[in-house]
């Protein structure tokens, strides 16, 4: 114990040493950092006399500098070079392993999106459910990253993963077991609800877009739709503009913001519309979902539900020499010009949920058959 303790603040004194050199490196750190070593200190202390338990040393570093991370990117990540290969492979995935797209919620991984016809799926797992326990180890506190790895290493080597979730209601747990199987991209469905078309998107790609724009053709002179972006997780902020174009009609752009000079102009064009939309969003609406809903707010839709989960940023690796810090290098800004990064795209009307029902898209599909009953009269 005592030599993992001596260990536990070396790690940690090294820790503010690294804070220290980057202050030092963007101007004078002043008394804050002698103030930051002293706190730094008092809590290891109370750590080693007053935890119930004996101290896991790798736990606190990572969550110390995942932390740091964190604190100003909440969708950043800071990597051990000993994961860094785990971590490499499941960021190049397009899909997630077993179809489970996964988020971070009051310091849980939590379900943003369950792909259709995968295990995740299959086994009954729901948006906004969080995850307690990955084969059988504690997720909760930990990386959203730590779950995606463990759950790519059970899938390559043939496993089933057991998961322990958390309902959407918090008055239970149960377990669940993703079985191994094919996961497909998702493809964009439309569906008629009171001569209202509904439309719902499974991932931002390319492939979504040409497959909208034949399912499309038929409700050409529809004179409203829904645009269900809950549940929308996958895909790349380089084809959202594209699709918000083909759901929207015409030219659109945005353009994503940097710290340091100007970030890229991102450009899409579709057929021309003339129908009214309107968007269904919560926090599980994020990424490209995000940034398709931002356009599209842009170009008159209503949107409806509650506040996006807050990440549209674009990030890079920065390589120390025991791991990697990933932050956003570009991102798009909320309409309040502040970075949408940790906080969302707000409604232009907050709908609650309901167990058993589904208020929002009810009340999407009311706002949208005004329109309709209107070219029926």
């Amino acid at each position: 114990m005592k030599l993992k303790t001596v260990f536990l603040v070396v790690s940690v004194v090294l820790l503010v040493l690294v804070v220290g050199v980057a202050l030092a490196s963007t101007g004078p750190a002043g008394k804050g950092l002698y103030r930051l070593v002293g706190v730094v200190g008092q809590v290891i202390s109370i750590i080693r006399t007053s935890y119930v338990e004996e101290v896991q040393i790798g736990r606190v570093e990572l969550g110390a500098l995942a932390g740091m991370v964190e604190s100003v990117d909440p969708g950043g990540a800071y990597v051990p070079e000993v994961d860094a290969a785990g971590f490499d492979r499941v960021r190049s995935r397009r899909l997630p392993p077993y179809g489970l797209a996964l988020g971070k919620r009051s310091s849980y991984p939590f379900v943003l999106q369950a792909v259709a016809g995968s295990p995740a799926e299959a086994a009954g797992l729901l948006p906004g459910e969080l995850v307690e326990r990955v084969n059988g180890e504690p997720v909760r506190a930990r990386p959203v990253w730590r779950a995606m790895v463990l759950l790519d290493e059970a899938e390559r080597a043939g496993r089933d993963a057991t998961l322990v979730v958390i309902d959407r209601q918090f008055s239970g747990t149960r377990t669940v077991t993703l079985k191994v199987g094919k996961v497909q991209s998702p493809g964009p469905t439309v569906e008629m609800r009171d001569a209202v078309p509904v439309v719902r998107v499974g991932e931002v790609s390319k492939d979504a877009v040409t497959a909208l724009n034949s399912l499309l053709g038929p409700h050409t002179g529809a004179p409203a739709a829904v645009v269900d972006l809950r549940s929308l997780a996958l895909g790349s902020l380089d084809v959202a503009p594209m699709l918000a174009a083909t759901l929207a009609g015409g030219d659109v752009e945005t353009k994503l913001v940097r710290r340091e000079g100007d970030g890229r102009v991102l450009r899409g064009r579709g057929d021309t519309r003339s129908w009214r939309l309107v968007v269904c969003m919560d926090m599980t609406t994020a990424g490209a979902a995000e940034v398709v809903a931002s356009i599209l707010k842009t170009r008159g839709a209503t949107l409806i539900g509650f506040e996006t989960y807050g990440d549209t940023g674009v990030r890079r690796a920065h390589r120390g020499a025991e791991g990697q810090v990933w932050l956003a290098d570009e991102w798009l800004p909320a309409p309040d010009g502040k970075p949408m990064l940790g906080h969302g795209l707000a409604p232009d009307e907050v709908v609650r949920m309901r167990a058993g029902a589904d208020p929002v898209l009810d009340r999407a599909l009311e706002l949208a058959r005004g329109p309709v009953q209107k070219q029926a009269a």
